[in-house]
């Protein structure tokens, strides 16, 4: 700590807290999955296009379509750089592609996009894959949280990275002969796949929440089978025979069920009925284009299905009903799962490690769907490992109930000995988490007295203000924040922690331990969010004004997680915003209504 200033100096680059940082690689997988959407929906035009038109469109000049890809780029790039300023953004995305249309249009041909994207998608989705494929595994490397044992993935998802991207460029061909042996790809995917397995055996310990662990061995299922049938040569691309269909086919419905049932995407209800029916309607209309008419599109979406499934997809004729409806319910299963957890913000970053498996299917047919495969598998591991966003659970309701009621009842002893240092590492990583999320400057940290600090993070949350201070003192820990401005004088309504029944309740599970002190009216109009986040803190006190609310977490810090308090911070800020009445319930009066412009509504601007 700098005796000059009461400050702890910045952390070192090789600190837990810095190397969470460098593991973010969301953004990266989130682009390789959306190019990996792209260039299978380019393939399925180019598949069901005519054959003359898929030709001409083949003999159009390349450099047309490489400045369309520049353009894109630059756009999206554009966009992405101004996406804290929501309205400049929404401009560009409204007003861009028009422009790059029209100017476009006279020069360029949908089959011609179609044909000349997908190759470009093809070798882009393959360098990022590679990016990720290395850079994942180096990050687990760096982390000291992770054991000794934490190099190991690296030794086997480096050089099969290398020797994929080497078996990619021997495909263009590009560069010297050894570059197109067949015998690199197999090498390169039980090299890179390798890792995935080895990953979850070291870091099993790391990996969070306990309920979701076997997620990783169950996705190895389908490939285990896979591999299995068609030994060596599966891993090149080698389809798996007629006999071997109903054993991959059980593994993919098998797996698709039992990773939902594990990971259960957190959504709420109706939005789950929704992508739900969404699904299924997809499914349904597969299952109908393959009874109906597969004779009349095997020819232009055979070979991705092939690189999706693993194996020629036969005839409806040659298949039992059953088994072609079981297949489709795995179908939904997977498009519930990857569909639900890639809308839900707490369990995006899941769904986009599971989609790059998706997408890349299981054929194998190219060594850049190998690494997308085997990325998406590390990332699996890397959304269970600690400085994951939103790795932790929320406790279920009567989880919830539970521990308000352990801490309700359990008595603090003063004289309780604990280790303030531990304690203060425990409330920092918190801090230091909740700033990141929200991109804001590290908090800062002083000391007050002997084995005492305060620890104080303060910046804008989207519009509101934030201002939260830990204060950790060898007998006690307390966590105030302020959300928006406060008011000096009375609050419109308390949430005073009172366990019983007496005094005014919430109509909320929060009755139990909180008592409503003022305007109810103000509380209801906040809704259920805050109440759901305060839930984990059974001893806080708030108190809400027009302007703004602050929060007193209480003495029971047992529930002082980056998520839990990430929660309650964020409803805080959603329940400020303006929706026409102030917290009490009454219509807001607005100053544009008066002549003078006074808010007051005094004719004369006293």
């Amino acid at each position: 700590m700098s005796t000059k200033t009461g400050h702890t100096p910045a952390p070192k680059p090789t600190s837990p807290e810095a190397v969470t940082h460098a593991r973010s690689w969301w953004d990266i997988a989130a682009v390789a999955l959306t190019a990996g959407l792209l260039q299978i929906i380019a393939s399925i035009v180019l598949g069901l296009a005519r054959l003359d038109r898929f030709t001409a469109a083949a003999n159009e000049g390349a450099y047309t379509y490489l400045v369309v890809a520049a353009l894109v780029g630059a756009g999206v790039f554009s966009i992405w750089s101004v996406r804290a300023r929501p309205p400049v953004a929404l401009t560009l995305a409204a007003i861009w592609p028009v422009a790059l249309w029209y100017g476009l249009r006279p020069h360029t041909t949908s089959l011609g996009l179609a044909y000349h994207g997908e190759f470009i998608l093809h070798h882009f989705s393959a360098l990022l894959c590679l990016v990720l494929a290395i850079a994942v595994p180096l990050g687990w490397a760096r982390d000291l949280r992770l054991g000794k044992l934490r190099f190991a993935p690296v030794i086997l998802a480096l050089p099969g990275a290398l020797l994929l991207a080497a078996a990619h460029l021997g495909r263009i061909p590009v560069g010297p002969a050894w570059l197109a042996q067949a015998s690199l790809a197999p090498i390169g995917a039980a090299l890179l796949l390798a890792a995935w397995p080895v990953a979850a055996g070291v870091f099993w310990r790391e990996l969070g929440p306990s309920s979701r662990r076997p997620i990783v061995f169950v996705l190895a299922l389908p490939l285990l089978v896979r591999v299995g049938v068609t030994g060596w040569g599966g891993l090149g691309g080698e389809l798996a025979g007629q006999d071997a269909i109903v054993w991959i086919g059980a593994a993919i419905v098998v797996t698709a069920i039992v990773t939902l049932l594990l990971l259960r995407p957190r959504l709420e209800l109706w939005v789950t009925v929704v992508v739900a029916l969404i699904c299924l309607l997809g499914s349904m209309f597969c299952y109908f284009l393959y009874e109906r008419g597969f004779g009349e599109l095997e020819d232009g979406l055979g070979g991705l299905l092939q690189s999706l499934f693993g194996f020629q997809v036969p005839y409806p004729s040659y298949v039992s009903d059953w088994r072609s409806a079981g297949l489709m319910t795995g179908l939904f299963f997977m498009f519930v799962t990857v569909y639900a957890s890639l809308v839900s913000t707490e369990d995006r970053v899941r769904g986009i490690a599971l989609g790059l498996m998706l997408v890349a299917g299981l054929g194998f047919s190219s060594p850049h769907l190998v690494m997308m495969f085997g990325v998406g598998a590390l990332l699996v591991v890397e959304g269970m490992l600690p400085g994951a966003p939103h790795r932790d659970l929320a406790p279920s309701l009567s989880e919830s109930m539970a521990s308000i009621e352990a801490a309700l009842e359990a008595s603090s002893d003063p004289d309780e000995r604990r280790d303030p240092n531990a304690e203060l590492e425990r409330v920092r990583e918190v801090v230091e988490g909740l700033a990141q999320r929200h991109g804001l400057e590290p908090p800062t940290l002083a000391q007050t007295g002997p084995n005492a600090h305060l620890l104080s993070l303060r910046g804008p949350l989207d519009g509101p203000l934030l201002d939260l201070r830990a204060r950790i003192e060898p007998s006690s820990t307390r966590v105030e924040l302020s959300v928006g401005l406060p008011g000096r004088g009375e609050p419109v309504f308390e949430l005073v922690p009172d366990p019983g029944k007496r005094g005014k309740r919430p109509t909320h599970l929060l009755a139990r331990s909180h008592r409503v002190h003022g305007a109810a009216r103000g509380l209801e109009a906040f809704g259920d969010a805050p109440l759901d986040a305060m839930t984990c803190f059974p001893t806080a006190y708030l108190r809400a004004w027009e302007g703004g609310v602050q929060v007193d977490l209480g003495r029971e810090l047992v529930g002082l997680r980056v998520d839990q308090l990430d929660a309650l911070v964020r409803s805080l800020a959603r329940a400020l915003e303006p929706h026409g009445a102030d917290p009490a319930g009454e219509p807001i009066d607005d100053p544009i209504d008066d002549p003078n412009g006074d808010p007051n509504g005094d004719p004369n601007g006293d």
